[in-house]
């Protein structure tokens, strides 16, 4: 079953966006079994470089299987001092 998911990602992660999303999200049609690891994949984003996933702003893990309408937040390491 074919459903459709909000992927939002930040800072630099933003790169990672297809083209004609908008500035810091895009919608994604992905199946009912999909997991938070294929949509990395399908971006190109590194595995190592998400450090916070939150999926509808609960942490999330990559294994997780995604369902119909989720918004997935997706940070990378944060610095600062």
């Amino acid at each position: 079953m074919v459903m459709e998911i909000e992927v939002k990602l930040f800072a630099t992660l933003r790169d990672y966006l297809p083209k004609g999303s908008g500035r810091f999200s895009c919608k994604m049609e992905v199946d009912d079994q999909t997991q938070v690891r294929q949509i990395l994949t399908r971006l190109n984003i590194p595995e190592e470089m998400p450090k916070i996933i939150l999926v509808n702003g609960v942490h999330g893990k990559k294994e997780q299987v995604l369902k119909e309408g989720d918004v997935l937040s997706i940070f990378p390491p944060v610095a600062g001092g």
